[in-house]
């Protein structure tokens, strides 16, 4: 066997050697990537469970507001 052929061969198996690591690598970060958007989705649920709260409590407040402004205006 020749120093060609060997250079060939050692090539060939260090391309598939890189094309392997950049499927695995890209997997890799595809988990990675779902994991993290599972985890924001979380975070901006309870925000805007935090949000939709504050909401009621303030419809709540404007509606005593105008119970209390209504009998003085009838007056």
């Amino acid at each position: 066997m020749g120093i060609g052929v060997g250079l060939i061969v050692v090539l060939a198996i260090l391309l598939t050697l890189v094309k392997w690591g950049l499927i695995i690598w890209g997997i890799v970060w595809l988990i990675r990537y779902l994991k993290r958007s599972r985890e924001e989705r979380q975070r901006l649920r309870l925000e805007l469970g935090k949000l939709a709260e504050e909401v009621q409590l303030l419809r709540q407040e404007l509606t005593v507001r105008k119970e209390k402004d209504s009998p003085a205006q009838a007056e």
